[in-house]
Parts: C-alpha cells; sequence; structure tokens
C-alpha cells in the first residue's frame, strides 16, 4: 500500500479540522460549567502547540514534517511528542529525506499490523544537544513483524529494539 504525499491544503485542512475539535471540546465543558476541565484541555492544546513549534529547532524540515503530521499519516496510531531542543552550534549532516524515507517504510508495514481496536500510542521524544540530536519512537510491539535492517551512515544511524513488548526505534546523528 502506497502512502499519497500530503499537499499543504490537505494538511491545513486536517490541521483546521483537529482545532476545531479541541475547541469545540473546551466550549462544551465551558457550556457544562465545568471550568477547571476547560482549562486543563486550554493548557493541553497550548502546550502541544508549543512543544510541535519547538521542532523547528531539530533543522531538519522533512522530518519535522514527518513527526507533525503523523497522526494524518498513520490514522492506526495516535502520537504523543515530547521535545528537549537545545541551540546547535552548526548545520545538521544527516539526510533528513533519507531518515523520513527509512521510518515512512517502517510505519507503513506496521500501520498494516496494526490493531484497530488496540492501544496504539507512539511516543516521539526528540532531543538535541549542540550538534548532536536524538529521535526515540516507541510503541506498543505489534503482532505482524516488519521487515527491518539497522542503518548505519557517517552523519546518523537507525535501530529497532523490542524490549518489554515496546519497539523502539532509535534514530541519531550530527
Amino acid at each position: 500500500m502506497e502512502k499519497s504525499e500530503l499537499t499543504v491544503r490537505d494538511a491545513m485542512k486536517f490541521a483546521r479540522h483537529d482545532f476545531l475539535n479541541e475547541l469545540q471540546l473546551i466550549l462544551m465543558h465551558m457550556d457544562l460549567n465545568n471550568v477547571p476541565e476547560a482549562r486543563r484541555k486550554l493548557l493541553e492544546a497550548t502546550e502541544r502547540m508549543r512543544t510541535d513549534s519547538q521542532l523547528s529547532g531539530l533543522d531538519m524540515p522533512a522530518l519535522e514534517t514527518w513527526m507533525l503530521t503523523f497522526d494524518w499519516n498513520y490514522i492506526a496510531f495516535t502520537k504523543e511528542l515530547k521535545t528537549t531542543i537545545g541551540p546547535k552550534t552548526s548545520a545538521r549532516k544527516a539526510d533528513a529525506q533519507a531518515i523520513v524515507a527509512v521510518l515512512d517504510d517502517a510505519f507503513q508495514q506496521l500501520v498494516i499490523g496494526a490493531d484497530p481496536y488496540a492501544d496504539s500510542m507512539v511516543n516521539i521524544v526528540v532531543t538535541t544537544a549542540e550538534d548532536e540530536w536524538n529521535v526515540s519512537i516507541s510503541l506498543p510491539g505489534q503482532t505482524a513483524p516488519i521487515v527491518w535492517n539497522d542503518v548505519y551512515t557517517k552523519d546518523w544511524t537507525a535501530k529497532l529494539s523490542l524490549e518489554n513488548e515496546y519497539w523502539t526505534f532509535t534514530i541519531r546523528g550530527q
């Protein structure tokens, strides 16, 4: 199954839809006079937007786009994103398009084996420190096997591990 490329129009449509859903949920809590829950939902939404915004500090637009549109491209999964982005001292050397191709291949396979009724939360943690960066993607182990070969290049690596019934993809580089 080939994944089609999202257009800017599609991305904007999805983003508006998600944002309006969040606003409707907050409004519902306000209509029910449940101000603490409305406030909590508003703070969660602003924190998600802040985290998404911090991804630009990774300075790898293709990988940033892949993470930001993850929910729309892989609807069998939900994602939680965390970032710790520090200042960088030089340009990233890794080929972000090649990294995205590796991740796309893995997640296209994972979608096929995903149970639509199971909790399929994907945790993505992005950290940077000066010239080094790390992306860790963890999810519950799937029943369907995937074809995976660890990647070792001059400027980045991608590895897969399975521990405690969780798969973790670790991509790191310069």
